[in-house]
Protein backbone atom coordinates (compact mmCIF):
# COMPACT_ATOMS: atom_id res chain seq x y z
CA UNK A 1 0.00 0.00 0.00
CA UNK A 2 1.32 3.35 -1.22
CA UNK A 3 2.13 6.02 1.18
CA UNK A 4 0.12 9.19 0.97
CA UNK A 5 2.52 12.19 0.29
CA UNK A 6 2.78 14.72 3.23
CA UNK A 7 1.38 18.03 2.33
CA UNK A 8 3.98 20.77 2.50
CA UNK A 9 3.58 24.75 2.22
CA UNK A 10 5.99 27.55 2.46
CA UNK A 11 5.95 30.17 5.28
CA UNK A 12 7.43 33.72 4.36
CA UNK A 13 8.70 35.77 6.83
CA UNK A 14 10.85 38.83 7.90
CA UNK A 15 14.10 38.25 9.61
CA UNK A 16 15.54 41.41 11.45
CA UNK A 17 19.73 40.71 11.78
CA UNK A 18 21.04 43.62 14.45
CA UNK A 19 24.63 44.96 12.71
CA UNK A 20 27.42 44.36 15.05
CA UNK A 21 29.66 46.91 13.51
CA UNK A 22 30.06 49.02 10.56
CA UNK A 23 33.78 50.33 8.87
CA UNK A 24 31.61 53.27 7.60
CA UNK A 25 28.73 54.38 9.45
CA UNK A 26 29.11 58.00 8.06
CA UNK A 27 28.75 56.73 4.09
CA UNK A 28 25.59 54.40 4.96
CA UNK A 29 23.90 57.42 6.67
CA UNK A 30 24.69 59.67 3.41
CA UNK A 31 23.21 56.67 1.10
CA UNK A 32 20.38 56.46 3.46
CA UNK A 33 19.48 60.55 2.85
CA UNK A 34 20.34 60.26 -0.74
CA UNK A 35 17.65 57.12 -1.33
CA UNK A 36 14.96 59.05 0.14
CA UNK A 37 15.29 61.44 -3.39
CA UNK A 38 14.05 58.50 -5.49
CA UNK A 39 11.33 57.32 -3.13
CA UNK A 40 9.49 60.93 -2.61
CA UNK A 41 9.68 61.79 -6.70
CA UNK A 42 8.47 58.18 -7.12
CA UNK A 43 5.10 59.07 -4.92
CA UNK A 44 4.93 62.49 -6.16
CA UNK A 45 5.05 61.34 -9.73
CA UNK A 46 3.02 58.32 -9.70
CA UNK A 47 1.44 58.03 -6.42
CA UNK A 48 -1.60 59.53 -8.06
CA UNK A 49 -3.61 58.24 -10.99
CA UNK A 50 -0.76 58.55 -13.57
CA UNK A 51 1.03 55.71 -11.70
CA UNK A 52 -2.86 53.35 -11.47
CA UNK A 53 -2.18 49.83 -13.17
CA UNK A 54 1.65 50.63 -13.92
CA UNK A 55 3.92 47.80 -13.81
CA UNK A 56 6.84 48.33 -11.35
CA UNK A 57 9.67 47.65 -13.61
CA UNK A 58 8.58 50.92 -15.83
CA UNK A 59 9.11 52.99 -13.04
CA UNK A 60 12.47 53.99 -13.34
CA UNK A 61 12.89 55.75 -16.63
CA UNK A 62 9.71 57.64 -15.74
CA UNK A 63 11.25 58.89 -12.66
CA UNK A 64 14.33 59.81 -14.35
CA UNK A 65 12.20 61.87 -16.79
CA UNK A 66 12.41 64.29 -13.46
CA UNK A 67 15.66 64.42 -11.97
CA UNK A 68 18.96 61.70 -12.72
CA UNK A 69 21.22 59.66 -9.96
CA UNK A 70 23.82 61.55 -11.47
CA UNK A 71 22.22 64.92 -10.26
CA UNK A 72 22.73 64.54 -6.91
CA UNK A 73 25.60 61.75 -6.24
CA UNK A 74 24.25 58.49 -6.06
CA UNK A 75 24.65 55.17 -7.57
CA UNK A 76 22.43 54.38 -10.62
CA UNK A 77 21.44 50.29 -9.67
CA UNK A 78 20.79 51.88 -5.93
CA UNK A 79 18.25 54.39 -7.25
CA UNK A 80 16.88 52.18 -9.33
CA UNK A 81 16.24 49.65 -6.19
CA UNK A 82 14.20 52.59 -4.73
CA UNK A 83 12.15 53.49 -7.18
CA UNK A 84 11.00 49.58 -7.41
CA UNK A 85 10.38 49.31 -3.89
CA UNK A 86 8.52 52.79 -3.56
CA UNK A 87 6.45 51.56 -6.83
CA UNK A 88 5.90 47.77 -5.10
CA UNK A 89 4.35 49.86 -1.72
CA UNK A 90 1.95 52.23 -4.55
CA UNK A 91 1.18 48.94 -6.06
CA UNK A 92 -0.03 47.57 -2.79
CA UNK A 93 -2.16 50.34 -1.89
CA UNK A 94 -3.83 50.50 -5.39
CA UNK A 95 -4.96 46.53 -4.87
CA UNK A 96 -6.35 47.81 -1.88
CA UNK A 97 -8.00 50.54 -3.04
CA UNK A 98 -9.01 48.47 -5.57
CA UNK A 99 -10.88 45.57 -3.15
CA UNK A 100 -12.81 48.70 -1.53
CA UNK A 101 -13.87 49.53 -5.37
CA UNK A 102 -14.92 46.40 -6.06
CA UNK A 103 -17.00 45.99 -3.46
CA UNK A 104 -18.80 49.28 -4.12
CA UNK A 105 -19.28 48.72 -7.88
CA UNK A 106 -21.28 45.27 -6.79
CA UNK A 107 -23.22 47.79 -3.95
CA UNK A 108 -23.83 50.05 -6.71
CA UNK A 109 -25.70 47.86 -9.16
CA UNK A 110 -26.95 44.40 -9.81
CA UNK A 111 -26.98 44.87 -13.73
CA UNK A 112 -23.98 42.33 -14.68
CA UNK A 113 -23.33 44.57 -18.34
CA UNK A 114 -22.34 47.80 -15.68
CA UNK A 115 -20.30 45.77 -13.41
CA UNK A 116 -18.27 44.31 -15.97
CA UNK A 117 -18.22 47.85 -17.31
CA UNK A 118 -17.07 49.81 -14.01
CA UNK A 119 -14.53 46.54 -13.25
CA UNK A 120 -12.81 46.86 -16.51
CA UNK A 121 -12.49 50.67 -16.07
CA UNK A 122 -11.09 50.08 -13.00
CA UNK A 123 -8.70 47.86 -14.47
CA UNK A 124 -7.87 50.70 -17.30
CA UNK A 125 -8.80 54.21 -16.60
CA UNK A 126 -11.69 55.07 -13.47
CA UNK A 127 -12.27 58.38 -14.33
CA UNK A 128 -13.69 58.06 -17.22
CA UNK A 129 -16.95 57.33 -15.50
CA UNK A 130 -18.07 60.03 -12.86
CA UNK A 131 -19.63 57.76 -9.90
CA UNK A 132 -16.44 55.45 -10.40
CA UNK A 133 -14.47 58.81 -10.55
CA UNK A 134 -15.75 59.66 -7.09
CA UNK A 135 -15.80 56.40 -5.61
CA UNK A 136 -12.22 56.28 -7.10
CA UNK A 137 -11.31 59.48 -5.03
CA UNK A 138 -12.70 58.64 -2.00
CA UNK A 139 -10.47 55.15 -1.66
CA UNK A 140 -7.46 56.24 -3.18
CA UNK A 141 -5.49 58.94 -1.91
CA UNK A 142 -2.07 60.59 -3.35
CA UNK A 143 0.63 59.12 -1.02
CA UNK A 144 4.01 60.68 0.01
CA UNK A 145 6.74 59.38 1.66
CA UNK A 146 9.53 60.82 4.59
CA UNK A 147 11.23 57.50 4.79
CA UNK A 148 14.98 58.66 4.80
CA UNK A 149 16.47 55.78 6.75
CA UNK A 150 16.67 51.96 4.49
CA UNK A 151 18.71 51.30 1.86
CA UNK A 152 17.48 48.42 -0.89
CA UNK A 153 20.24 46.21 -2.12
CA UNK A 154 19.30 43.50 -4.50
CA UNK A 155 21.55 40.35 -5.10
CA UNK A 156 23.94 42.13 -7.23
CA UNK A 157 24.51 44.79 -4.38
CA UNK A 158 26.02 42.94 -1.80
CA UNK A 159 28.02 39.83 -0.59
CA UNK A 160 27.57 37.72 2.07
CA UNK A 161 30.02 35.26 4.25
CA UNK A 162 29.97 33.28 7.17
CA UNK A 163 32.86 34.44 9.51
CA UNK A 164 32.21 32.00 12.93
CA UNK A 165 29.15 30.06 13.53
CA UNK A 166 27.17 33.15 14.85
CA UNK A 167 28.42 35.87 12.65
CA UNK A 168 28.30 36.73 9.05
CA UNK A 169 30.01 39.27 7.42
CA UNK A 170 28.03 41.67 4.62
CA UNK A 171 29.43 43.51 2.19
CA UNK A 172 27.10 46.15 0.40
CA UNK A 173 27.64 48.62 -2.39
CA UNK A 174 28.49 52.42 -1.22
CA UNK A 175 29.13 55.72 -3.35
CA UNK A 176 32.14 54.88 -4.58
CA UNK A 177 32.69 51.99 -7.81
CA UNK A 178 34.63 48.87 -6.46
CA UNK A 179 34.40 49.75 -3.04
CA UNK A 180 31.91 48.04 -0.66
CA UNK A 181 31.52 48.94 3.21
CA UNK A 182 32.02 46.02 5.45
CA UNK A 183 29.05 45.12 8.08
CA UNK A 184 29.36 42.43 10.35
CA UNK A 185 25.79 40.58 11.54
CA UNK A 186 25.11 38.24 14.88
CA UNK A 187 23.60 35.76 12.11
CA UNK A 188 23.41 32.18 11.47
CA UNK A 189 22.70 32.07 8.03
CA UNK A 190 24.20 33.38 4.33
CA UNK A 191 21.58 36.30 3.82
CA UNK A 192 20.02 35.72 0.00
CA UNK A 193 17.89 37.55 -1.71
CA UNK A 194 16.40 41.65 -1.53
CA UNK A 195 17.62 43.07 1.59
CA UNK A 196 16.71 46.29 3.41
CA UNK A 197 19.29 48.00 5.76
CA UNK A 198 17.79 50.46 8.17
CA UNK A 199 18.56 52.63 11.03
CA UNK A 200 16.36 51.98 14.06
CA UNK A 201 14.33 54.13 15.76
CA UNK A 202 17.53 53.35 19.04
CA UNK A 203 19.84 54.42 16.29
CA UNK A 204 21.23 51.21 15.65
CA UNK A 205 21.53 49.55 12.29
CA UNK A 206 19.61 46.45 11.23
CA UNK A 207 18.87 44.19 7.91
CA UNK A 208 15.52 42.98 7.59
CA UNK A 209 15.76 39.73 4.77
CA UNK A 210 13.18 37.55 3.90
CA UNK A 211 12.94 33.67 4.81
CA UNK A 212 11.18 30.58 4.20
CA UNK A 213 10.06 28.39 6.36
CA UNK A 214 8.73 24.49 5.15
CA UNK A 215 5.33 23.73 7.07
CA UNK A 216 4.42 19.91 7.09
CA UNK A 217 0.47 19.69 6.97
CA UNK A 218 -2.01 17.46 8.75
CA UNK A 219 -3.00 14.88 6.76
CA UNK A 220 -6.72 14.92 4.92
CA UNK A 221 -9.16 18.17 4.36
CA UNK A 222 -11.10 19.60 6.76
CA UNK A 223 -13.83 17.25 7.86
CA UNK A 224 -15.97 20.04 10.21
CA UNK A 225 -16.95 23.46 9.93
CA UNK A 226 -16.17 26.00 12.77
CA UNK A 227 -17.91 29.35 13.48
CA UNK A 228 -15.29 31.91 15.36
CA UNK A 229 -16.89 35.11 17.08
CA UNK A 230 -14.23 37.61 17.92
CA UNK A 231 -14.43 39.33 21.26
CA UNK A 232 -13.22 41.54 23.21
CA UNK A 233 -13.53 39.64 27.33
CA UNK A 234 -12.03 36.23 25.33
CA UNK A 235 -10.77 36.59 21.80
CA UNK A 236 -12.81 34.13 20.31
CA UNK A 237 -16.35 32.09 20.88
CA UNK A 238 -16.62 29.40 18.94
CA UNK A 239 -19.94 27.43 17.42
CA UNK A 240 -18.78 24.29 19.54
CA UNK A 241 -18.97 26.44 22.47
CA UNK A 242 -15.08 26.87 23.64
CA UNK A 243 -13.12 29.66 24.88
CA UNK A 244 -9.88 30.76 23.42
CA UNK A 245 -7.48 33.41 24.97
CA UNK A 246 -10.12 33.46 27.63
CA UNK A 247 -8.84 36.61 29.73
CA UNK A 248 -7.61 38.60 26.89
CA UNK A 249 -9.93 41.67 28.11
CA UNK A 250 -8.24 41.99 30.83
CA UNK A 251 -4.71 42.15 28.90
CA UNK A 252 -6.10 44.57 26.61
CA UNK A 253 -7.58 46.84 29.73
CA UNK A 254 -4.53 46.73 32.22
CA UNK A 255 -2.52 48.17 28.79
CA UNK A 256 -5.11 50.69 28.51
CA UNK A 257 -5.24 51.91 31.61
CA UNK A 258 -1.47 51.98 31.80
CA UNK A 259 -1.46 54.24 28.87
CA UNK A 260 -3.44 56.75 29.67
CA UNK A 261 -2.23 57.45 33.10
CA UNK A 262 1.60 57.48 31.11
CA UNK A 263 -0.06 59.67 29.08
CA UNK A 264 -1.74 62.21 31.35
CA UNK A 265 1.79 62.45 33.44
CA UNK A 266 3.62 63.23 30.12
CA UNK A 267 0.69 66.49 29.37
CA UNK A 268 1.41 67.58 33.03
CA UNK A 269 5.20 67.40 32.61
CA UNK A 270 4.74 68.73 29.05
CA UNK A 271 2.62 71.84 30.86
CA UNK A 272 5.69 72.24 33.45
CA UNK A 273 8.28 72.34 30.86
CA UNK A 274 6.52 75.73 29.25
CA UNK A 275 6.35 77.08 32.48
CA UNK A 276 9.85 76.50 33.91
CA UNK A 277 12.15 77.82 31.02
CA UNK A 278 14.67 76.20 33.25
CA UNK A 279 13.71 73.09 33.71
CA UNK A 280 12.45 72.69 29.71
CA UNK A 281 15.76 71.52 28.38
CA UNK A 282 16.24 68.87 31.20
CA UNK A 283 12.40 67.54 30.84
CA UNK A 284 12.31 67.55 27.02
CA UNK A 285 15.63 65.05 26.77
CA UNK A 286 15.00 62.77 30.28
CA UNK A 287 11.18 62.22 30.16
CA UNK A 288 9.76 62.92 26.93
CA UNK A 289 11.30 60.71 24.85
CA UNK A 290 9.49 57.76 23.16
CA UNK A 291 12.25 55.20 23.13
CA UNK A 292 11.50 53.38 26.40
CA UNK A 293 7.41 54.44 25.71
CA UNK A 294 7.64 52.11 22.02
CA UNK A 295 9.67 49.27 23.68
CA UNK A 296 7.27 48.98 26.25
CA UNK A 297 4.48 49.16 23.69
CA UNK A 298 6.03 46.28 21.70
CA UNK A 299 6.86 44.18 24.62
CA UNK A 300 2.59 44.37 25.64
CA UNK A 301 1.73 43.53 21.95
CA UNK A 302 4.64 40.81 21.30
CA UNK A 303 2.96 39.30 24.93
CA UNK A 304 -0.57 39.95 23.97
CA UNK A 305 0.04 37.90 20.48
CA UNK A 306 1.78 35.23 22.40
CA UNK A 307 -0.95 34.96 24.44
CA UNK A 308 -4.19 34.50 21.88
CA UNK A 309 -1.78 32.03 19.65
CA UNK A 310 -0.81 29.78 22.14
CA UNK A 311 -4.14 29.32 22.84
CA UNK A 312 -5.28 28.93 19.10
CA UNK A 313 -2.43 26.19 18.68
CA UNK A 314 -3.89 24.32 21.69
CA UNK A 315 -7.90 24.29 20.45
CA UNK A 316 -6.84 24.08 16.50
CA UNK A 317 -4.93 20.97 15.72
CA UNK A 318 -6.44 19.48 13.03
CA UNK A 319 -7.82 20.58 9.55
CA UNK A 320 -11.11 22.68 9.69
CA UNK A 321 -13.12 25.12 7.63
CA UNK A 322 -13.11 28.54 9.80
CA UNK A 323 -15.83 31.27 9.36
CA UNK A 324 -15.43 34.55 10.60
CA UNK A 325 -16.87 37.82 10.46
CA UNK A 326 -15.12 40.58 8.04
CA UNK A 327 -14.32 43.56 10.40
CA UNK A 328 -12.12 45.16 7.65
CA UNK A 329 -15.43 48.62 7.90
CA UNK A 330 -14.86 50.63 11.03
CA UNK A 331 -18.72 50.85 12.72
CA UNK A 332 -20.06 54.10 12.06
CA UNK A 333 -22.57 55.97 14.20
CA UNK A 334 -22.01 54.54 17.38
CA UNK A 335 -21.45 57.18 19.79
CA UNK A 336 -19.57 55.76 22.96
CA UNK A 337 -18.11 56.77 26.31
CA UNK A 338 -14.56 57.92 26.06
CA UNK A 339 -13.24 55.07 28.38
CA UNK A 340 -15.10 52.40 25.95
CA UNK A 341 -13.43 54.08 22.92
CA UNK A 342 -10.00 53.87 24.57
CA UNK A 343 -10.46 50.06 25.17
CA UNK A 344 -11.88 49.73 21.50
CA UNK A 345 -8.98 51.61 20.44
CA UNK A 346 -6.50 48.93 21.84
CA UNK A 347 -8.39 46.21 20.57
CA UNK A 348 -5.95 43.97 18.68
CA UNK A 349 -8.85 43.21 15.95
CA UNK A 350 -6.23 42.97 12.76
CA UNK A 351 -3.69 40.69 15.52
CA UNK A 352 -7.10 38.44 16.34
CA UNK A 353 -8.08 37.72 12.25
CA UNK A 354 -4.04 37.56 11.32
CA UNK A 355 -3.63 34.77 14.29
CA UNK A 356 -6.38 32.59 12.32
CA UNK A 357 -4.84 32.96 9.15
CA UNK A 358 -1.33 31.94 10.72
CA UNK A 359 -2.88 29.02 12.51
CA UNK A 360 -5.18 27.91 9.48
CA UNK A 361 -1.83 27.81 7.37
CA UNK A 362 0.13 25.70 10.17
CA UNK A 363 -2.86 23.25 9.80
CA UNK A 364 -4.17 23.24 6.97
CA UNK A 365 -7.13 24.55 7.51
CA UNK A 366 -9.72 27.20 5.26
CA UNK A 367 -10.51 30.66 6.42
CA UNK A 368 -14.06 32.55 4.69
CA UNK A 369 -14.68 35.80 5.56
CA UNK A 370 -18.74 36.38 6.05
CA UNK A 371 -21.07 39.21 6.21
CA UNK A 372 -20.85 40.43 10.28
CA UNK A 373 -24.31 42.30 9.61
CA UNK A 374 -26.36 41.21 12.45
CA UNK A 375 -24.78 37.87 13.51
CA UNK A 376 -25.48 39.06 17.38
CA UNK A 377 -29.23 39.66 16.85
CA UNK A 378 -29.91 36.81 14.89
CA UNK A 379 -31.66 33.59 16.79
CA UNK A 380 -29.41 30.73 15.34
CA UNK A 381 -32.05 28.68 16.33
CA UNK A 382 -34.90 30.06 14.06
CA UNK A 383 -32.27 32.55 11.82
CA UNK A 384 -34.73 34.88 12.48
CA UNK A 385 -34.88 38.36 14.50
CA UNK A 386 -37.22 37.23 16.62
CA UNK A 387 -35.53 37.97 20.62
CA UNK A 388 -33.21 40.18 21.97
CA UNK A 389 -29.63 40.40 23.08
CA UNK A 390 -29.18 41.65 26.35
CA UNK A 391 -25.46 41.55 27.87
CA UNK A 392 -24.07 38.24 27.67
CA UNK A 393 -27.39 36.59 26.88
CA UNK A 394 -29.77 35.96 24.15
CA UNK A 395 -33.47 35.37 25.12
CA UNK A 396 -34.98 33.48 22.43
CA UNK A 397 -39.10 34.79 21.53
CA UNK A 398 -39.75 30.93 23.54
CA UNK A 399 -37.89 32.57 26.85
CA UNK A 400 -35.12 29.81 26.14
CA UNK A 401 -31.61 32.12 26.83
CA UNK A 402 -28.32 31.05 25.27
CA UNK A 403 -24.98 32.67 25.78
CA UNK A 404 -24.83 35.72 22.68
CA UNK A 405 -21.22 34.69 21.85
CA UNK A 406 -21.94 31.36 21.15
CA UNK A 407 -25.10 32.62 19.03
CA UNK A 408 -23.35 34.81 16.87
CA UNK A 409 -20.92 32.33 16.40
CA UNK A 410 -23.43 29.79 15.33
CA UNK A 411 -24.84 32.87 12.91
CA UNK A 412 -21.71 32.88 11.54
CA UNK A 413 -21.10 29.14 10.85
CA UNK A 414 -24.45 28.85 9.04
CA UNK A 415 -23.70 32.47 7.23
CA UNK A 416 -20.99 30.72 5.97
CA UNK A 417 -22.99 28.26 3.67
CA UNK A 418 -26.18 30.94 3.19
CA UNK A 419 -26.25 31.86 -0.94
CA UNK A 420 -28.64 34.55 -0.12
CA UNK A 421 -26.20 36.51 2.21
CA UNK A 422 -23.32 37.90 0.61
CA UNK A 423 -19.93 39.20 1.94
CA UNK A 424 -20.34 42.86 0.40
CA UNK A 425 -23.55 43.16 0.38
CA UNK A 426 -25.50 46.16 2.57
CA UNK A 427 -26.33 45.95 6.05
CA UNK A 428 -29.68 47.38 4.83
CA UNK A 429 -29.86 44.42 2.10
CA UNK A 430 -29.38 42.22 4.91
CA UNK A 431 -31.91 43.29 6.96
CA UNK A 432 -34.57 42.82 4.82
CA UNK A 433 -33.55 39.17 3.69
CA UNK A 434 -33.66 38.64 7.65
CA UNK A 435 -36.81 40.22 7.90
CA UNK A 436 -38.41 38.24 5.13
CA UNK A 437 -37.47 35.17 7.12
CA UNK A 438 -39.11 36.27 10.06
CA UNK A 439 -42.22 36.98 8.24
CA UNK A 440 -42.38 33.66 6.78
CA UNK A 441 -41.58 31.93 9.94
CA UNK A 442 -44.56 33.95 12.36
CA UNK A 443 -46.99 32.94 8.76
CA UNK A 444 -45.80 29.27 9.77
CA UNK A 445 -46.58 29.03 12.86
CA UNK A 446 -49.78 31.04 12.95
CA UNK A 447 -48.64 34.51 14.03
CA UNK A 448 -48.50 37.81 12.65
CA UNK A 449 -46.00 41.00 12.77
CA UNK A 450 -48.60 42.82 14.96
CA UNK A 451 -48.74 39.56 17.79
CA UNK A 452 -44.40 39.26 17.56
CA UNK A 453 -44.44 43.19 18.86
CA UNK A 454 -47.00 43.17 21.62
CA UNK A 455 -45.67 39.78 22.91
CA UNK A 456 -42.14 41.24 22.41
CA UNK A 457 -40.83 39.12 20.09
CA UNK A 458 -39.37 41.39 17.98
CA UNK A 459 -37.83 44.83 18.36
CA UNK A 460 -39.99 48.22 17.90
CA UNK A 461 -36.59 48.89 15.39
CA UNK A 462 -37.78 46.49 13.35
CA UNK A 463 -41.86 47.71 13.30
CA UNK A 464 -42.09 49.53 9.99
CA UNK A 465 -40.14 47.10 7.50
CA UNK A 466 -41.71 44.12 8.80
CA UNK A 467 -45.23 45.41 8.80
CA UNK A 468 -44.66 46.45 4.97
CA UNK A 469 -43.02 43.27 3.94
CA UNK A 470 -46.18 41.49 5.81
CA UNK A 471 -48.40 43.14 3.38
CA UNK A 472 -46.38 42.43 0.72
CA UNK A 473 -45.99 38.62 1.18
CA UNK A 474 -49.48 38.02 2.41
CA UNK A 475 -50.84 40.31 -0.62
CA UNK A 476 -48.45 37.76 -2.73
CA UNK A 477 -49.74 34.80 -1.05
Amino acid sequence: MEKKKQQKTEYTYTQVVPVVSCSDESQIDRIMHLCGVPRRLTYNKLGSLQGWGLDWKKADPIVRTVLKPDDIGLPGKLWEWSVNDTMKAISAQQESAKTFLTQDIYNHTNDPDKRKRLIDLLKTNPTVDNWLHRQFRKQYLKGHTFVRNQIVYQGAGYSSKRLTRNTIQLEVAGLTRGKRITLKLRCRHIIKGQIRLIRNEHGGLEVHCIRTKTLILPQGEPNKKLGIDKGYTEGYYTSEGTKIAEGLGKLLTAKTNRITKTNRNRYRLFAISRINPAKSATILKNNLGYKTKKRRLQREKATIQNFIRKDLRLNITTPVEIFCEDLTQPIIGKQQAKHINRKLNQWMNGELQASIEKISLETGSKVSVVNPAYTSQVDSATGTLLGRRERDCFIRYTGDVIQADLNASINIRIRGTDNNITRYMKSSDVESELLTRTVRYLASIGSSVTDALNLGWLLPKFKAKALKLEDKYHSQG
